[in-house]
């Protein structure tokens, strides 16, 4: 199947790769949606990516001035991985078209005004039920290193000091200070964990924990095994608008952005003469 955009023609190839790489995305996005994927949907998707990717290259290389061959080749040295991938002979060009393409974008960008302090508080308002932050659970662990080989002595010394625990022979604190492998680094503090942070059966067993409670020995796939005490859990609540206010203005600004390239697109599009041939 022959695609041209503006007489110029895309290789099958390039319609396969782009196929390749939207296919997990677009099997995810369909089924979420409770339809089922199909190659030829697959294959609508990813001929407009490659007609746009077409003309935005064309309208770049019509509109931006061509950089200097000293500006393309110091371009094409800082991402050498990616310009290895063509031919000697296309790289200097392929350098230049990329200058260009990035310098249609900025142009798009510089068009696009920050959002205002109206629309910031608007986003807030309207999205407050997501702006929120999670139960949290504030811990305090010891934590063993684990060497090849010594899985299983290390996780029975911490059962024994879990035992000690239990049974009040042994301070928290005292064992923090004593068994704590990272003692000197966090001095027993863990980072506060929040649902959907840690494996489903790690949060199972953290969550369940109550206030002062210490946990059985957990291994975190990370070469070290942990009892972990809680010390507090924090409700849910919700975000302040100060302390997200520079956070939800990118968000916007790159929500304006995003549509600025659809309008000029549809626009590209208006204009073209796309032709798609069995």
């Amino acid at each position: 199947m022959a695609l041209t955009v503006n007489g110029v023609e895309i290789k099958e190839a390039r319609v396969q790769d782009e196929m390749a790489r939207l296919r997990p995305e677009y099997e995810t996005y369909v089924r979420a949606n409770g339809g089922e994927p199909s190659e030829a949907q697959l294959r609508e998707w990813a001929q407009e990516d490659v007609i746009e990717e077409a003309l935005f290259r064309q309208e770049a290389i019509a509109t931006q001035p061509v950089p200097s061959d000293e500006r393309a080749r110091q371009y094409m040295d800082s991402q050498a991985e990616f310009f290895n991938t063509f031919p000697q002979e296309e790289r200097l060009a392929r350098s230049k078209e990329v200058l260009q393409q990035r310098r249609l974008m900025k142009v798009i960008r510089k068009g696009v005004r920050q959002p205002g302090e109206a629309e910031i508080k608007a986003y807030y308002d309207a999205h407050a039920e997501v702006l929120r932050v999670p139960e949290t659970l504030l811990l305090s662990h010891i934590c063993r290193f684990v060497e090849p080989g010594n899985k299983a002595d290390t996780f029975l010394e911490l059962l024994r000091i879990k035992a000690e625990i239990d049974g009040s022979r042994l301070d928290w604190a005292e064992a923090l200070e004593t068994f704590s492998d990272s003692f000197s680094r966090d001095y027993g503090y863990f980072d506060p964990v929040s649902r959907g942070e840690k494996p489903p059966e790690i949060e199972k067993k953290l969550f369940a924990l109550k206030p002062g409670e210490v946990s059985d020995v957990l291994d975190l796939g990370v070469r070290s095994l942990h009892l972990f005490k809680l010390q507090a859990i924090e409700a849910p609540r919700k975000m302040e608008l100060k302390d997200i206010k520079e956070r939800l203005s990118d968000i916007l600004f790159e929500e304006a952005c995003q549509a600025a390239l659809e309008v000029r697109m549809d626009t590209l599009k208006a204009a073209a003469i796309i032709q798609r041939e069995a």
